[in-house]
């Protein structure tokens, strides 16, 4: 698949965050300054209604919360680049190709067990990648 069939598969699967926004009211973090980054921030007694949609996106969890992810954090670098899992997160993930990936994250927060981030993103396994999917869904995230 050329990048500009996975840019038109990426841009289908961010349909999601219109989802998650008008469906179960997640707001947008505006803190956040990667463009192959959204963060929206939910109830944490919505994730369970919402995990339905997402799945549709992505499939069943890669990580689901509740498991441990020891060996994973150290030798997956797919959760090396999310910047590695928690037992208490949630990963999903949907390959567009070898080295890019498409993901979504739930991160409850330890400060406020209320709320949870809801993370959707792309990791790009070079610099020459970033660049190009950068310029291409710049507005996307």
């Amino acid at each position: 698949m050329e990048i500009d069939e996975q840019v038109k598969e990426i841009k289908k699967n961010l349909k999601l965050l219109g989802k998650l926004e008008k469906e179960f009211g997640v707001k947008p973090n505006s803190d956040n300054d990667d463009p192959l980054l959204y963060c929206g921030v939910a109830k944490s007694n919505i994730i369970e209604s919402l995990t339905p949609l997402v799945e549709e996106y992505f499939g069943k969890a890669y990580k689901p919360s509740g498991e441990t992810a020891f060996f994973k954090n150290i030798f997956d670098r797919f959760i090396r680049a999310v910047g590695g899992i928690q037992t208490n997160q949630t990963l999903y993930k949907k390959d567009i190709q070898e080295n890019v990936i498409l993901y979504c994250a739930f991160w409850p927060w330890g400060s406020e067990p209320v709320k949870t981030s809801i993370r959707v993103g792309l990791v790009c396994f070079s610099n020459e990648l970033k660049e190009a999917y950068t310029s291409k869904l710049k507005g996307y995230f």
